[in-house]
């Protein structure tokens, strides 16, 4: 038995009796339990709860005799893409139960009022999330500097609904196009976000909503490291400076290509 492999399967939700059964319907062909039992030195009880399980899954097949039942495995790739989608409805499942969940807590929690610190986490990740929740709460405007325009599911939902409330949304971009930045480009156009760009050499990624928050991205030799404040003077400071940057940026045209 390739291990390997096992181990794979595992990580698609199969537990180890499970994916060395299909392992072995796989390879050597419709068997009955018994011989799936000799086969993988499961024990017979285990091999019929295994299969089951299997069978939930929809990637075995049954033979129709009564007696000296066979079961067969699907094809992988048919397989594989029902264990896929079964992930994606459990995932989608989940997402909405966050959402309602958090949205509850969200009601319980003190508000926060401004108090002028300086708070720090690390991750390219983290600095786009804390954007996505800045979004959400800009009432008047969102800017932005960007080298790459990195986009996530979560920042995209709220880049739109800030849009669509008359936020208006301005993005700085400090770097030549690849294809990539590009075409995220032209999806924050697409979606009415106003662009300019000005080459610039390394440059912290900043987020700045309504004179109030402010976010950064400062990369080092091994992280991000991400700087969050509310603090006034270092929010009117970036503001200052987001306003100068954007005076002697150029337009991005929609029809723009690579330089």
């Amino acid at each position: 038995m390739n291990e390997k492999l096992v181990q794979e399967l595992n990580d698609l939700s199969l537990s180890n009796y499970e994916a060395k059964v299909y392992l072995t319907l796989v390879s050597k062909g419709p068997l009955t339990a018994f011989e799936i039992s000799e086969a993988t030195k499961i024990p017979y009880p285990k091999v019929y709860e295994a299969i089951n399980k299997l069978k939930i899954k929809n990637i075995v097949e049954i033979s129709l005799e009564t007696k000296h039942k066979k079961f067969k495995a699907v094809e992988p790739f048919i397989a594989f893409q029902r264990l896929v989608r079964k992930k994606e409805e459990e995932i989608a499942e989940l997402k909405n139960k966050t959402k309602e969940i958090s949205e509850l807590i969200e009601k319980q929690r003190f508000p926060e009022k401004p108090e002028g610190r300086i708070w720090v986490s690390q991750g390219d990740r983290e600095f786009l999330e804390r954007v996505s929740v800045m979004a959400a709460k800009a009432n008047h405007y969102a800017y932005g500097i960007t080298r790459k325009f990195s986009r996530i599911a979560e920042l995209d939902e709220e880049v739109i609904r800030a849009a669509k409330r008359g936020v208006k949304v301005k993005l700085i971009g400090t770097a030549n196009f690849d294809r990539i930045s590009l075409a995220r480009a032209h999806w924050y156009t697409a979606n009415n976000i106003e662009i300019r760009i000005i080459e610039l050499e390394e440059q912290p990624r900043i987020c700045l909503i309504d004179g109030k928050e402010v976010c950064m991205r400062i990369d080092n030799e091994n992280d991000s490291e991400v700087i969050w404040s509310d603090n006034k003077s270092l929010v009117n400071l970036l503001k200052t400076y987001f306003e100068l940057l954007w005076e002697k940026a150029r337009k991005f045209e929609p029809g723009q290509k690579i330089l």
